[in-house]
């Protein structure tokens, strides 16, 4: 390896404690002997069942079967023959014989079949094929299925035979992928795979007193309408926790708990997306990234994630129009039906839109919110939002505008409202928000908390100075309607204050040097409050914002008489009160011309 390439470690497994004791369970009972693990895509399934795979105890081989190779999930011959294949060190070498030769000949009968129904289309010279092709094509169609079905069973008993010389007490067999088994395509094998073969082997195994423990893993509930409930043990993959994802950065390097703390919010412990940032942290070599290179982290992990999470875990798989409306659904912060279809009409608009919202909504990256209402998981709409947003900025602006035109026909303006206000136009829109926020109506509500909430949506990248305005405006809320998140406030209005000077906003930073005063005045502390003031007056002068003079005025008022310093208390709320005047008087006069 050259000195230029970065050493890579292998990555570490961690996490997934209560799927690893379901599964020790699993292979040490008779019942539930089939493991259901569903999840979203690229959350880890298949890593955990190579896991679990690699855990099995010795004396118990595992046979593993993924349904990303095409060429199972649309031929059962195929899958007979991986079985076969992967079992045939354990069985007698007869039946493993005899299994090849049986399916050898299967298919030599299917391939004979097909020939001779492609042969039934050549119709003579003066003949007419238009008249006989339907009849024909029924006819073959229908001795073609049955053809396969004939050669299916016969394959079947001779696999069944050779399972029958198993010769271990217990067998693991592992179905990875097996969202496409409930695609249009693999519906077929599905069906067989969980209805006939499952069952069937067990009850064969069984039959030889010996035991199956299976485990299933896809995004979606596969169909299992045979296999008794009490048979199955449902889990649920969820995302990786904060110390899951601590343990497994620390152990490619990344020491610095701040930064594992941002790649755990970036990736919301999503693990395909914490595994990107993992090889993008080798890839820095001798040059570890800090949180100071966290915008370009970032922008690094989105154009990876899109390839790798996106374009090969979701697009490849998606049809119309659950590709589109997972595209530019993500825009909306949640949504029901009768949305849906306002926003996206050219795809909800027909008879069966009821059904394709259904199909939506079962999805593993959409979630329920309560009242009919779902939203797509935060990790796949700051993704997939940040190409839209740049590479169609006439689709980002038009579905919002629509959002935007449902919601204001609501009685009670709804607090996505402003998000899709903001989407559409960010200044505007952080000035209506500021001014429902400001709304004394809405103090201590939960209605104000949602206000928020919206503001700071995942798919939103504000400018500097409306983000640092939108901090700052949290830092305010933190401090007048939360005593006890104090500290809160000042983390907010530290982040504003390098914003604000940042983008060289004098008033900016004034405004966040009284805000931060006031805190400090809350907290007793006096001294560090006066300075705050100091500084926040020193700018106000420099911008020409009289009434901001007269507020740092009145508060260093205010603490000189909780230091008993009634003469300064005085002097300095005189001053505040006479620039109030000089406000109101110089009003009076502009209204009055």
């Amino acid at each position: 390896m050259s000195k230029s390439q970065p050493l890579r470690l292998q990555n570490p497994f961690v996490g997934r404690a209560r799927e690893q004791k379901a599964y020790r369970q699993l292979l040490a009972q008779d019942s539930p002997w089939l493991l259901v693990i569903t999840g979203d895509g690229g959350i880890g399934k298949s890593t955990l069942l190579r896991h679990l795979k690699d855990q099995t105890p010795r004396d118990i081989p595992v046979a593993l079967l993924n349904f990303a190779n095409d060429k199972l999930r649309i031929d059962p011959l195929n899958i007979l023959e991986e079985l076969s294949w992967q079992l045939a060190a354990d069985c007698q070498e007869q039946r493993v014989a005899a299994f090849e030769q049986t399916l050898a000949e299967g298919r030599a009968k299917l391939s004979k079949a097909i020939e001779s129904m492609n042969q039934q289309f050549i119709v003579g010279e003066g003949g007419s094929a238009q008249d006989i092709q339907v009849d024909l094509t029924g006819y073959s169609a229908a001795a073609m299925r049955e053809q396969r079905r004939q050669v299916r069973e016969s394959v079947t008993r001779a696999f069944y035979s050779q399972l029958m010389t198993y010769k271990p007490v217990q067998l693991a067999l592992m179905l990875d992928t097996c969202e496409w088994l409930s695609e249009l395509e693999g519906l077929e094998v599905g069906k067989w795979v969980m209805d006939e073969l499952l069952p069937a082997m067990r009850e064969r195994l069984a039959h030889a007193r010996h035991r199956l423990s299976a485990v299933v893993a896809s995004r979606v509930p596969p169909p299992l309408t045979v296999i008794e409930r009490q048979d199955r043990l449902p889990l649920t993959l969820p995302r990786l926790d904060a110390e899951a994802v601590h343990l497994y950065l620390q152990q490619l390097g990344m020491q610095d708990a701040a930064m594992r703390q941002r790649v755990y919010e970036i990736t919301q412990g999503h693990a395909l997306c914490v595994s990107i940032i993992g090889v993008l942290w080798q890839e820095q070599g001798d040059q570890p990234l800090t949180l100071a290179d966290l915008p370009q982290l970032r922008a690094k992990f989105t154009e990876k994630a899109l390839v790798e999470y996106i374009r090969e875990r979701l697009d490849e798989r998606l049809k119309t129009p659950y590709r589109e409306l997972t595209r530019c659904g993500v825009l909306l912060r949640s949504f029901d039906l009768p949305m849906l279809q306002v926003v996206f009409p050219e795809l909800l608009s027909g008879a069966d839109a009821l059904d394709i919202f259904h199909q939506l909504i079962d999805y593993p990256y959409v979630e329920p919110r309560g009242d009919q209402h779902y939203a797509f998981h935060d990790l796949l709409r700051q993704i997939q939002a940040a190409e839209v947003r740049a590479q169609q900025p006439a689709q980002w602006n038009m579905y919002h505008r629509r959002a935007l035109d449902y919601l204001a026909k609501q009685s009670q303006r709804p607090a996505d409202w402003y998000y899709h206000a903001i989407a559409c136009n960010e200044a505007e829109g952080m000035d209506k928000w500021w001014e429902a926020v400001q709304d004394p109506r809405n103090n201590g509500t939960t209605y104000l908390a949602s206000l928020f909430e919206a503001a700071y949506d995942v798919t939103l990248e504000l400018s500097p100075t409306q983000a640092a305005h939108r901090v700052f405006k949290l830092g305010r809320y933190y401090s007048s309607a939360y005593g006890a998140k104090m500290d809160a406030a000042l983390d907010c209005y530290e982040e504003a204050l390098s914003v604000y000077r940042q983008v060289g906003s004098k008033l900016g930073e004034a405004n966040v040097r009284k805000a931060m005063g006031d805190v400090q005045q809350f907290r007793d502390e006096r001294d560090a409050a006066l300075a705050s003031y100091e500084q926040a007056l020193g700018l106000f002068r420099q911008v020409g914002d009289r009434l901001g003079e007269a507020n740092c005025y009145l508060a260093q008022g205010r603490v000189a008489r909780q230091q008993d310093d009634f003469q300064a208390a005085f002097t300095l709320q005189t001053r505040a009160y006479q620039l109030y005047q000089d406000i109101h008087d110089q009003y009076d006069q502009a209204v009055a011309l």
